[in-house]
């Protein structure tokens, strides 16, 4: 090779190296293009999911906080309903029951008890099942006598006058009793009151009418107040469920009647016959007086932690409080 054509050989290696460069680098230029374009794109689309999310938490958190405040309020107008239900029985309930909360108090004093008598207990049963959840009432006692063993008497108040049948039959009683009424209904627990009625014919006659009052089934007295000493055990467990071991029950006929009873029935716990009178019901107060003794016998063993607990919920729910013999409320 000459050395005139060195040059030339030497510029077209050049030129040639400098093409291949040019078709690298533009070549690069366009992966890296086509690279940072799906980087772009994958960073819109990242972006555009963490934005969907956002929104999506973002709604939920909303959704939650309206259902939060709308429970809230749920609850806040379901206490002010039980609230206003509780006022309403203590207002009218008390009027009733001043009469009947004097004679047991002398009752007690008489047999020596010595406990807190609670009148007009309004409180909110504890919800048992769906069927409860679904709605809200407030249970209203007449009076609880809580002994200072911690035992508990529930006594519902019948100031029935006229002739009682509280679980006997009124032709069982006298045979001129049998056309009172329809005695083919009445099963299981229930209650008769007779009692005469005047009536008005005109302005100057006045006629005497026999008005026959029949609660049966769950309506009955003995029922009605069993049902609530039940609620009222379940009140009173605390969260472990410990409360009282048991919460005897008595219907107390304080009104001016001739009351028909069962024998069996005038007390508590098993009976000579071998029956078992789980709600006693008493219709003077000789016989309230001879439920008490007998329960107080029965629990004869002071417990003054689980009375003061008693007393003290109970009180707390606005009932009307008195002790009774050497008991003293204990300190808020």
């Amino acid at each position: 090779m000459t050395s005139d054509l060195v040059p030339w050989v030497v510029a077209g290696g050049l030129a040639i190296v400098v093409v291949v460069l040019v078709i690298v680098l533009r070549r690069t230029q366009s992966s890296g293009r086509a690279a940072l374009s799906d980087a772009e794109v994958r960073l819109d689309h990242r972006t555009g999911t963490l934005e969907r999310e956002h929104r999506e938490r973002t709604a939920a958190a909303e959704a939650e906080h309206g259902r939060q405040l709308a429970g809230a309020e749920t609850a806040r107008q379901q206490a002010l309903a039980e609230a206003e239900a509780g006022r309403t029985l203590a207002r009218t309930g008390m009027r009733w029951e001043e009469a009947s909360q004097r004679t047991i108090l002398e009752v007690c004093k008489a047999a020596g008890i010595n406990g807190a008598l609670l009148t007009n207990v309004v409180f909110v049963p504890v919800a048992q099942g769906e069927r409860d959840r679904d709605r809200s009432y407030a249970a209203q006692l007449d009076h609880v006598l809580v002994f200072e063993s911690g035992h508990v008497l529930v006594i519902e108040n019948k100031r029935w006058n006229g002739i009682v049948f509280d679980g006997r039959k009124p032709s069982a009683v006298h045979h001129a009793f049998r056309n009172l009424l329809d005695e083919s209904s009445l099963t299981g627990s229930f209650a008769i009151q007779v009692r005469s009625r005047r009536v008005l014919d005109s302005a100057d006659d006045v006629e005497h009418w026999w008005q026959v009052r029949v609660q049966s089934g769950g309506n009955a007295p003995t029922r009605q107040v069993r049902q609530q000493a039940r609620r009222l055990q379940r009140f009173l467990a605390d969260e472990d469920g410990n409360g009282p071991q048991w919460v005897d029950s008595c219907v107390f006929y304080s009104g001016d009647a001739a009351a028909y009873v069962n024998p069996e029935d005038r007390s508590t716990g098993t009976t000579p016959t071998g029956r078992s009178a789980t709600t006693a019901v008493v219709t003077n107060d000789n016989e309230l007086r001879g439920l008490v003794t007998d329960l107080a016998r029965k629990h004869a063993v002071p417990n003054r932690a689980r009375t003061d607990a008693v007393v003290r919920q109970l009180a707390g729910q606005g009932a009307h409080t008195i002790t009774v013999g050497t008991y003293r409320l204990p300190e808020a």
